[in-house]
């Protein structure tokens, strides 16, 4: 994945909390993501105005005691919305 990309929202995506349980899903598909807190936050910043690079500054900023794991898990992340068609990298 390329740091300077940018990661955009697909249209019709929400995110619900049931109970404790953070989901992610379109209403027409049938796959629905489940969001721990990570996942959460990088999906509130996948708005577009920030690139990858951008995000993991951000979050590693905020949790500093996350910072040697903070970057592959926002990687991760970012490659399990894209493989779900929940974001476009550009």
């Amino acid at each position: 994945m390329t740091m300077t990309k940018t990661p955009h929202k697909q249209p019709d995506y929400q995110l619900e909390q049931i109970d404790d349980e953070l989901l992610l899903f379109h209403p027409s598909q049938t796959t629905i993501l489940y969001c721990n807190q990570t996942a959460f936050l990088v999906w509130q910043l996948c708005d577009g105005a920030r690139n990858t690079q951008e995000i993991i500054d951000l979050l590693g900023a905020a949790y500093p005691d996350a910072q040697n794991s903070i970057s592959a898990d926002i990687l991760t992340t970012l490659e399990q919305f894209e493989q779900h068609g929940a974001i476009e990298l550009q």
